[in-house]
């Protein structure tokens, strides 16, 4: 009993020793820096073939599409394929920014030319994985889209009248919802319907694609960014990236292949990885950010979410053209959103954006004027937020294998060698050609255009044809 009590005593003091230890952190050209990598924890993660970094819609639809693509071309039976692959992301958790605040709306219309093959793509995946259980699971509907013009519009309407799969056609004022309080003057324009528009509810379709991706075996690592990438001299492919963890800690992470899919953070996440890059993701989302809230919907009963979302833009009618559209979730809920923000740099880190209540008082008191309550009633709102779409200059999304030769890879590079306990990976691994991959600057189309963006992701790092032709998607 003594001799046990020793030995308790001897690995707690040998324990505290090494807390007392700090690591050295690398720099952030950390090509050259020998650096010490952290034993995985207890359970292990697996042998890793692709890092994504991004825990938004973008990276988990670029998980689950992958683990999808791997089985159909590998035809993995006897383990799971997702246990190649790991999702890195800086926050405690899923979807810390936008994607899981967003509005909802799908649909296989809108895009411009370049982008519009990708929306009709992902529009049919996502119609694929929403049956039969989506609307229990992720509040999957059919939608209607109303625009409403006061009669006498003369300007510019928005959505434009070429936005909807077919022109605009009159309704009556009767065909809008019950919680809209109709105008004598407007002019309610349907702008589309079944089967060209769903809806779904964001932040629980993002926990859909979650958990779809844990039992498919993919690997998940939160409170972490990736702070350096390596790879061997003469390849052209990572042997491994390595994480800074919340304590401070470092983990080297094995693997051939790198996606970015870091929303309004990947030019970031780029200059941090590859700092001797030639090349630069054109992305600025200072100015892309909107604020938004939820309400509970007037006068709605349970059987109203049998008539699907509706959605109605309302900045033809709003006072100097303010941005404002309103939708249905199930369950008696509206998102209102449309709206902008007050400029700000992005903040470093997803949980400190916060909404403007400057901005938030505003919507509120325009909101409104268009539902029917009680005048002296006040809004109860909740869900507040404001979210900065990924928003690239190109005015495209970036959907792209990057060119190894630019990432300037070689400049300062020296050969690291290997800790035993680093996760590794053996260099006969096939199940990826290797690189650095773009997944991102879906502005406000993120959710719309996720499954699509995802699958063409897969092929790209399965050295497959693409479903439909991405050559416009690239970096010029």
């Amino acid at each position: 009993m003594l001799l046990m009590l020793i030995k308790i005593v001897y690995l707690f003091c040998f324990f505290k020793s090494c807390q007392s230890h700090k690591l050295g952190f690398p720099t952030l050209k950390g090509f050259g820096q020998q650096q010490q990598a952290l034993p995985p924890p207890k359970d292990g993660l697996p042998k890793t073939d692709t890092v994504i970094v991004g825990a938004g819609v973008i990276g988990l639809a670029t998980a689950f599409q992958l683990v999808l693509a791997h089985t159909e071309t590998a035809g993995a039976k006897s383990t799971l394929p997702g246990g190649t692959i790991v999702v890195v992301e800086r926050a405690a958790h899923i979807c810390p920014a936008a994607s899981g605040q967003a509005t909802g709306g799908l649909g296989d219309f809108g895009f411009s030319t370049g982008v519009a093959d990708l929306g009709i793509l992902s529009y049919d995946l996502l119609q694929k994985v929403a049956f039969p259980g989506g609307p229990a699971e992720f509040g999957f509907s059919e939608s209607t889209v109303y625009r409403i013009p006061p009669g006498n519009f003369t300007g510019t309407p928005k959505p434009a009248d070429d936005w909807g799969p077919t022109p605009p056609v009159e309704q009556p004022l009767s065909a809008l919802p019950d919680w809209v309080q109709p105008k004598k003057h407007w002019s309610v324009q349907r702008m589309s319907g079944p089967p060209h528009a769903s809806h779904l509810d964001p932040a629980r379709f993002c926990l859909f694609l979650f958990n779809e991706c844990k039992k498919l075996g993919v690997q998940f690592v939160f409170n972490a960014k990736a702070i350096s990438a390596e790879a061997a001299p003469g390849s052209t492919y990572f042997s491994s990236v390595q994480l800074e963890q919340q304590d401070h800690s470092l983990l080297n992470i094995s693997c051939r292949s790198l996606v970015l899919a870091a929303g309004p953070w990947s030019p970031r996440v780029f200059s941090t990885l590859f700092p001797n890059a030639t090349v630069h993701l054109p992305m600025n989302s200072t100015t892309s950010a909107g604020n938004h809230f939820r309400i509970r919907t007037p006068r709605w009963k349970p059987e109203d979410d049998r008539k699907g979302s509706v959605q109605v833009f309302l900045q033809n009618d709003a006072p100097d053209g303010q941005g404002l559209d309103i939708t249905s979730f199930s369950g008696g809920e509206l998102y209102v959103g449309g709206w902008g923000a007050i400029p700000e740099e992005l903040p470093e880190r997803a949980e400190s954006i916060q909404a403007q209540p400057s901005e938030i008082e505003s919507m509120k008191a325009l909101t409104k004027q268009y539902l029917r309550i009680p005048e002296d009633d006040e809004l109860e709102i909740f869900a507040v937020g404001r979210c900065y779409r990924p928003f690239a200059n190109l005015r495209h999304p970036i959907i792209t294998k990057v060119d190894w030769d630019l990432l300037g890879m070689e400049k300062g590079f020296r050969n690291v060698p290997r800790s035993s306990n680093q996760i590794q990976v053996g260099l006969d691994c096939n199940h990826s050609k290797g690189g650095l991959y773009l997944n991102t600057g879906h502005f406000g189309d993120g959710v719309a255009l996720s499954m699509g963006s995802g699958k063409i992701t897969s092929e790209l790092l399965l050295g497959l044809v693409p479903s439909i032709d991405v050559s416009g998607l690239g970096l010029s």
